[in-house]
């Protein structure tokens, strides 16, 4: 049986003539949590034996339904299109990598390069994202949907505006930000071309990211999955024929890779517009309230996401400093960095979407009221997280040298250092999952300032200061910059274990 709600302010008010939540299940026909009753047989109708009756049909679990389902199956729920999405994304990625590795070390170096440095902006676009999926996740917990669809309206202006900026920066700052993170002069005329594209890409993508937030919030992983498959396979098709040429389309490198993905991002803004406009979903009467901003709304979400925001530009901050000790290497170590960390990026794929669905299922169970589910959420996930990525480890140590060469063939000394550093990632995949479900449930709670803490924390206090150890003092090489980030991740998921255990998480309102 399932356990009584506890009382919390974040519980539909059903004195004041509010609707509760079984309520509003039952009569829209966008509720995420289906808390449906069964019907009280007619003691008039005539009794049929059992044995006449047709089969009953098997319950779809397609939605998330808070009283119904088990943790397991709402986990699931939830999970299942954050994997096959992100899987998909990592694969193109890869591919990319590998299609850009043909052109040459230099065009690898120009296209990790300017990402390291978008990364920094989308750093502050994590406020938002964070944020919102969050409190949309109370909201929609609760039952209480206009919030909910209010708050992805304020999201989105600002969404908008933080896109626009940072087009305009890399249009203006592109040479200058590559010369910056140490590139050499071959490195920068590839990257400047590539750098223009990206920006304009990322006035497309924090829109879609936005939308793709709140999906996830509600419960809604299926419709994000739906358009990042489109939008990665527009940008794989546009690879090919861009970067080197084919169907009588121009030879353009790197640069070729930056117009495929701003052009996949764009179809896939109006594709998730659309989805979220017509498909059912708590939000989808999100664009008929007023677009006025609203300093409540925001503020809810900026207090939730202001710390994610700080937590992610104090992580880019020492990874340009990890990154700059690695281009010191010179442009083979660093192309041997950028594909290890792409193919490593599919393992990475089952702690990412385990954490996602733990931010979602911890904030709406405490929205509904039940604390003592929220945290056992958070734990099963952490259980088949390590399990799953223990699994991709091994495989990982085992297939390193085959699956490097397939990204760049000709250079037997890049592939040699890939194949080294992605052994030495392997061991450290049980915990990248505690790291990302353990941190994936304080953000669904709201405790982001402590996500923050511990990142920044064990991001510059041991990744940074180990990496210009092991590098500079000691010769490591490449070697020793993959021995830094795995002890940072180790010391960070032991932080987060503990952070969780202590339930201070539990007492934050939203």
């Amino acid at each position: 049986m399932r356990n009584q709600p506890h009382e919390t302010r974040d519980e539909p008010n059903t004195k004041n003539g509010s609707q509760p939540i079984e309520e509003l299940n039952e009569r829209s026909d966008e509720a995420s949590v289906a808390l449906n009753k069964p019907l009280e047989p007619d003691a008039s109708a005539t009794r049929v034996p059992k044995s006449e009756l047709p089969a009953a049909k098997p319950k779809r679990r397609r939605a998330l339904d808070l009283a119904g389902h088990t943790i397991e199956q709402n986990l699931w729920i939830l999970a299942g299109p954050l994997i096959a999405e992100r899987l998909l994304q990592s694969t193109v990625d890869a591919a990319d990598m590998a299609m850009v590795g043909r052109v040459g070390a230099s065009a690898v170096a120009a296209v990790g390069l300017s990402n390291q440095i978008s990364m920094i902006a989308t750093g502050f676009f994590d406020a938002i994202r964070v944020g919102t999926t969050s409190v949309i996740a109370r909201r929609v917990g609760a039952g209480r949907f206009d919030e909910a669809q209010r708050t992805l309206r304020q999201s989105l202006l600002i969404a908008a505006c933080l896109g626009f900026i940072s087009f305009m920066f890399f249009s203006v700052y592109a040479g200058g930000s590559l010369k910056m993170m140490g590139a050499a002069p071959d490195v920068i005329a590839m990257g400047v071309r590539y750098f223009w594209w990206k920006g304009l890409s990322l006035c497309f993508e924090y829109v879609t990211m936005t939308f793709a937030a709140g999906l996830r919030g509600s419960g809604h992983t299926e419709l994000p999955m739906y358009v990042g498959t489109v939008v990665n396979l527009l940008n794989l098709c546009g690879n090919y024929v861009l970067i080197n040429g084919h169907y009588g389309f121009p030879r353009l490198g790197a640069e070729g890779a930056g117009l495929s993905t701003a052009f996949a991002r764009f179809i896939g803004m109006l594709l998730i517009t659309y989805l979220v406009s017509n498909k059912r979903n708590p939000l989808r009467g999100w664009s008929r309230g007023s677009f006025k901003p609203d300093g409540e709304a925001l503020g809810r979400v900026l207090q939730i996401g202001l710390p994610a925001s700080g937590e992610r530009l104090t992580l880019r901050g020492a990874q340009i400093l990890y990154t700059r000790a690695i281009s010191s290497l010179g442009t083979n170590a660093y192309a041997a960095h950028q594909i290890a960390m792409r193919i490593e990026s599919l393992s990475l794929v089952i702690g990412f979407s385990f954490g996602a669905s733990t931010t979602t299922l911890v904030g709406q169970y405490l929205g509904f009221g039940d604390k003592e589910k929220a945290e056992l959420a958070a734990r099963k996930a952490q259980k088949l997280a390590s399990l799953a990525m223990g699994c991709a480890g091994v495989a990982l140590f085992f297939a390193a040298p085959s699956v490097v060469h397939l990204f760049i063939p000709d250079n037997p000394a890049v592939a040699q250092m890939g194949a080294m550093v992605l052994r030495i990632v392997a061991a450290a995949q049980p915990f990248m999952a505690m790291n990302h479900v353990f941190a994936g449930g304080l953000r669904g709670a709201g405790d982001t300032k402590w996500v923050m803490y511990i990142t920044g924390g064990s991001a510059w206090g041991v990744r940074v200061v180990l990496t210009y150890l092991f590098i500079k003092t000691l010769g490591f090489g490449l070697e020793g910059a993959w021995y830094a980030m795995v002890t940072d991740l180790f010391i960070r998921s032991m932080l987060f274990r503990w952070r969780f255990g202590t339930g201070h998480w539990k007492d934050i309102h939203v």
